[in-house]
């Protein structure tokens, strides 16, 4: 059961994201987060040092809230494709769904100028994709994939299933046409990676 600490914690971060989807991080204030949120702007600092980490925790829970399920699906032991193929869909339907297109392009656009943008990438992508590439090392080792560096394999990967859909995160929109040829999308991507990383003869 959470606390109240921790429930008015949660309030605050949900509506910093509302804040930020809707203005953008640069002309995102404290003060209007605060206002938002009711209560002083010194209770919201308690919580939060700085407009930067709450944005960071902004995104590290959509990140978790949404990926949760898919990263539940890399279960090493099992078909290999098919856990690729189901986290792939999850994945990707996540990430091209409006809340993290418009995130996308705060990041794209603000952030670097915001000198923070190291920090979203090491406290978000950057954990989120080594679970992907623990998930290929535990398959490696087993003798299920050939040898490789895993975190290679694991951006090869990626690139394989968003191949196509890179546009849509230049241009932040996606079709329903693009989103209905997804599994598809995704399973020839798998397909790709698997001939690529499948067990080579001795």
């Amino acid at each position: 059961m959470r606390t109240k600490s921790e429930e008015r914690r949660c309030c605050m971060v949900a509506t910093a994201a509302e804040v930020f989807l809707e203005r953008g991080y640069e002309a995102t204030s404290m003060a209007e987060i605060c206002a938002r949120v009711g209560g002083s702007k010194a209770t919201l600092y308690n919580y939060f040092k700085s407009k930067e980490e709450l944005f960071l925790m902004v995104m590290k829970m959509l990140a978790e809230e949404k990926l949760m399920q898919a990263f539940g699906r890399l279960v090493p032991g099992g078909d290999i494709a098919a856990a690729l193929r189901a986290f792939g869909e999850h994945y990707l339907s996540v990430i091209l769904g409006p809340e993290m297109l418009a995130m996308r392009s705060i990041i794209a656009g603000e952030l670097v100028r915001a000198g923070i943008a190291q920090q979203f990438y090491d406290n978000g992508p950057r954990q989120g994709w080594g679970k992907v590439a623990a998930f290929l090392e535990t398959e490696m080792e087993a003798g299920r994939l050939r040898q490789a560096d895993p975190w290679q394999a694991a951006m090869h990967y990626l690139a394989l299933i968003q191949a196509e859909y890179q546009a849509a995160f230049i241009i932040g929109v996606i079709s329903p046409e693009d989103m209905a040829l997804l599994p598809r999308r995704v399973g020839d991507g798998v397909e790709v990676f698997m001939a690529s990383y499948a067990p080579r003869p001795d």
